[in-house]
């Protein structure tokens, strides 16, 4: 069997724990804090702009625009979302890295010949090229 299923229930207990969670990247870090305060407080400024004309002004600006952006939620999700993806990754022992000749390279062609330059689909194939003292 699996020697992580065999361990005393204490191991498993410390295995669980080590396991990342997404709220440690979303809401714990100061710069999470921060960024999630600041946008419950522009939106909120936001709410407010509907019933106040010199607030209006300010959130029709081109600038607003750029903080609609910044602080759209979805946005906060994408940025703060790689700190669990890097802790997940550790997590798994998976590595970032450039990929393998065996990754980089397919073994055969995009038609699924092993000559790429008999391939008709590939495009460094010389039949994509035989017309082309015609087009001058």
């Amino acid at each position: 069997m699996h020697p992580e299923l065999e361990a005393s229930p204490e191991e498993s207990v410390d295995l669980t724990r080590k396991r990342p969670r997404v709220s440690a990247s979303m809401w714990q870090p100061w710069y999470a804090k921060l960024w999630w305060g600041a946008s419950a407080s522009y939106w909120t400024g936001k709410l407010i702009s509907f019933c106040n004309p010199s607030l209006d002004e300010l959130y029709t600006s081109a600038v607003a625009g750029y903080l609609n952006l910044v602080f759209y939620p979805v946005t906060a999700f994408m940025v703060l979302g790689v700190g669990f993806l890097r802790a997940w990754m550790d997590f798994n022992g998976w590595e970032w890295g450039p990929p393998t000749g065996d990754q980089l390279f397919p073994k055969r062609s995009v038609g699924g010949f092993r000559d790429p330059m008999a391939d008709p689909l590939d495009p460094r194939s010389p039949s994509h090229w035989r017309y082309l003292d015609d087009i001058k």
